[in-house]
Order: C-alpha cells, then structure tokens, then sequence
C-alpha cells in the first residue's frame, strides 16, 4: 500500500515535469481530471476481481477489495491536494496572475503542509485506545477501562493549554517559523509514542503531539488571517477545513491498514515522518515573513462570567457545541474503536467504519452551509443535528453489534454536517452586546475554550460510562444524551427564537476558522 501512494505520487510529479500544460489544465478542474483516474483503477479492479477470485478466498478476497478501495480513495485525495498545489504555484508564475497567485500560493502551500500534519494524527485514529491497553499496568484508582480514554482527554486538555501561548509565537515569530516549531515536537512524540513501555511514557509524548498541535493549528490559522485578502479569506479558512477534514477521512483507514500490516508501533513511525514531511512542505512553499507586534487585549475571567450570564450564549454551549465535542471524542474517537475492537474487528475494518463519518461531512457539509447561510437557519440545522446525532446513536439498542455501530457513526457524521458551522454561526448572534464591549475574537476565544472542555471530557466520561455498564450500553447513554441535549437546544432556540442578525459569515471567517476537535 505505501508503494503505490509512493507511486500515485511519483507518477503525478513526474507528470508535472513531463507535461506542465497538461498538468496545469487538470489542476484548473481537479475533479473533472480525477473522475477519468478513478474510472480506469475502478475498470482494471473490476478486470482483475475473476483472476483474483481463483486465487484467494472469499473472505480474503473481501479484505484485499476493501483495503484497495480505501487505497485508491485516498490516493485520489492526496493527488487532488497536490493538483491544488501546482496549480496554485502556476499562477504565481503566470504574470496574468502574479497578484492574486502570491496568495493562492501560500494558502496552498498552508493546506499541503496542515494536511500532512493532520494525517500524521490521525493515523491512529483506529486503535490509540487499544494501543493504551496494551500499555497498562495495574494502577489504584485507574482501571484499565479509564486508562485507555485517559491518553485522548489529556491530548484535548493540552492542546486547549497551550493554544494561547502558540497564538502568542504566532504574532510573535511569524507563521512560517511557527509552524516549523510545531513539527518538532509532533515528530519526537510521534517517536516517543512508538517506543513507549508505560503508560507514563505514552502520556508524556501524547503530551508532545499536542504541543505540537496546537502550534500547527493555529500558526496556520494565522497564515489565512495574515496573507489571505479580506474578500477572499472566507475561502482561504474553507482550505484550512477542508485540510483538516480531508486528511481525517484519510488518516484513519490508512492507519488501521498500516497497523494491520506493519504494527502499530511502526504506523507512528510513519506518523513522525508525515510531520517532518509537513515541515519540509512549509519550508518550501510558505514564504518567508516577520513576526509582527500585535496588541490584542487579553481574555479575563470576568469575560468568561460574563458570556455564561448570558442565557442564550450558556445554552448554545451547553446543548449543543459541549455534546458536540464530547461525542466527537467519547463516542467516535473512544467507543467506537474499543466497541468494534470487542467485536472482532481488527484496525482496517475499524479505519473503514470510521471513514464513514468524514465522507458524510464532506457530502453533506457544504449543502448545509449554503442552505443554512439562504434561509437564516442556523439555530434550526444545529437542533436537528443534536436530535439526529442523539437518535442515531441509539439504533445500537435495536441492532447490537457492528450495525447498531455503524448506524451511530454515520448518523454522528450527519449531526456534525449539520451543526458545526452552524454553531459557529450562531455565537455573533447571541452574543451581540458582548462582540461590542470585549470584541467579537475575544467572545469566540472564550467559546473555543469553553468548547473544548467537552471534547476533554468525552473519552473520560465515555471511559466511565464503560467501565460501570460496559460497552454496548455506554454508546446507549451517550445516545441519550445527545438527543436530550439536542430537544433542550430546540426548546430554547427553535421554539422561542430571538431576532438575529444574519450577516455574520465575515464574523465567524475572520474570528472563528477550522472545526477541528
């Protein structure tokens, strides 16, 4: 599998120097240029399936098609990402286009490099619980339950800690700079991790990755905030999503394949030469810059007392942005891979399961964000997504097992399509009088905070719900929290709304950007 992405690569390299025209032309249209690619690997599998079908067995057979399908999804991803690439660094070249280029070049360069990165986290999307597991020793006071969620919340917690320290080096040294200090430690924890004995050790380089993720994070937010025009820095943190959203999708079952074949020990290997590759990426197509002076008022805990005195602002994050965290990391990132592991499952099969949810999101999300942006409706896709997140995860009761699973996930990707833009939306809303008196970024660092207190708690409270009720009922409760929580935000926001104003798209861009957890 790693020789043919390394091949797909090649080949699209090679292809760049042989034939530039052709090449620029497919980075104009890179959809249209992949739909050919994916029809001819789709015609030679289908060609080759009776010559395979008399030398493997059925369930071998069915295990190398679905590993070839997730390799060649992802291998057209990655090659839309690099046809994105050059064609953006051919406009900087075209004079037609130099002005605009500059920028599209850099924020190309910021995807490629944040998509890497990302990819190089989410390798171990599949089975980091499991890997927990096989780390435990008997400690009072922490089962063997709990300590498999325990690595995921101390990640949350870190990255939440140290992320206004890495805006400060931002604003300080510059993006670039930033950015390749964030690999560093990344890649040792990604090292770390791979040789660790304890669970100690694992911690203390998850630790790590999480320094090295909040830097990469947000030292590209602020690549897009700095660079990108104003009129175009809309689309400048639709790139960065769509960075994080496109190397989730691919990270998890390519990591789970990896672990199958390889071990998982040596998929976070590959982990650590991802990120060295996403420094390498911004040393050689991010340009060079210096850092600037700002002055920005900082954030005080009277600010934070004063957003949750508001009613509307505490049940916008209570009811609907905490579940929505929490049940990113308690039910998808931890449940879902230890459930499925329980059943038999092996890291493949959990990564395809997984995948489930991003290509949801990608499907469905853009629709939501237009449909929601038209009619003014954000308050209304944010309460349906709580009540069929809630309600998808409960088809577990009625079908046990790998469906009832596969149900939640790809209910859980619908929710997430639906409400997480549309949150983000709704915090200049609520929030009117508070955007005026501390300014409307202070208002929504407040928020991320606070946000990310469920995405700390989730594989925690996961974690416990398990280790009393075990498995099966956990993903019930956590079911029938979302959906309770989703009818709560409903009551409040659908049933007696308030006047909003609705021209906040340039609000939520400029101060906002990524869904990331």
């Amino acid at each position: 599998m790693a020789l043919l992405l390394g091949l797909v690569a090649g080949a699209v390299v090679l292809l760049a120097a042989t034939a530039p025209s052709l090449f620029q032309r497919a980075g104009r249209s890179p959809l249209r240029s992949l739909a050919l690619v994916a029809a001819a690997g789709t015609a030679v599998s289908a060609g080759s399936l009776p010559q395979l079908q008399g030398v493997l067995d059925a369930q071998a057979l069915r295990a190398l098609l679905q590993d070839g399908a997730v390799v060649l999804v992802v291998s057209l991803l990655v090659v839309f990402e690099l046809l994105l690439l050059v064609h953006a660094r051919w406009l900087r070249r075209d004079p037609a286009t130099a002005a605009n280029g500059v920028a599209a070049g850099g924020i190309a360069g910021i995807r490629i490099a944040l998509f890497l990165f990302m990819l190089a986290e989410e390798l171990s999307r599949s089975f980091l619980p499991l890997y927990a597991q096989k780390l435990y020793t008997p400690i009072p006071g922490l089962s063997e339950t709990l300590m498999m969620g325990l690595p995921i919340g101390l990640f949350m917690l870190l990255v939440a800690v140290f992320t206004p320290f890495a805006g400060a080096w931002a604003d300080r040294f510059g993006s670039r700079r930033t950015l390749l200090f964030g690999t560093l430690p990344a890649a040792a924890g990604f090292v770390g991790t791979a040789l660790a004995q304890s669970v100690a050790e694992l911690l203390l380089w998850r630790g790590a990755c999480a320094l090295g993720y909040a830097v990469m994070f947000i030292g590209a937010q602020g690549f897009i905030a700095r660079h990108a025009r104003r009129e175009e820095r809309t689309r400048g943190m639709a790139q960065f999503v769509a960075a994080v959203v496109v190397a989730g999708l691919c990270g998890a079952p390519i990591g789970g394949i990896l672990a199958d074949h390889v071990g998982e020990r040596a998929t976070f290997a590959v982990s650590a030469l991802l990120a060295l590759a996403a420094a390498l990426a911004a040393a050689l197509l991010l340009p060079a810059e210096r850092g600037e002076r700002v002055e920005r008022r900082r954030v005080r805990w009277r600010d934070h007392t004063a957003l949750l005195a508001n009613p509307r602002f505490a049940a916008l994050l209570l009811f609907s942005s905490l579940p929505t965290k929490l049940m990113l990391t308690g039910y998808l990132f931890y449940l879902v891979p230890v459930t499925l592991h329980g059943l038999g499952e092996t890291p493949a099969g959990i990564g395809r399961i997984l995948m489930i949810y991003g290509l949801t999101i990608v499907v469905l999300g853009p629709w939501v964000s237009r449909a929601a942006d038209r009619g003014g409706r954000n308050a209304l896709f944010a309460g349906v997504g709580g009540l069929v997140g809630g309600a998808g995860m409960l088809v577990v009761l009625l079908a046990p097992g790998v469906p009832g699973v596969l149900a939640g996930v790809a209910a859980l990707g619908v929710a997430h399509a639906l409400n997480n833009a549309t949150q983000l939306a709704l915090v200049p809303d609520v929030c009117k009088a508070e955007c005026a008196r501390i300014g409307s970024t202070s208002v929504f660092a407040v928020y991320r905070l606070l946000e990310r207190g469920g995405s700390v708690l989730g594989p925690l409270l996961a974690a416990a719900l398990a280790d009393r009720f075990g498995h099966q009922s956990a993903l019930a409760a956590l079911g029938i929290l979302g959906a309770l929580c989703g009818a709560a935000f409903c009551v409040v926001f659908v049933l007696s709304p308030s006047p909003a104003d609705t021209d906040t798209r340039n609000t939520v861009a400029d101060a906002a950007g990524g869904g990331a957890p």
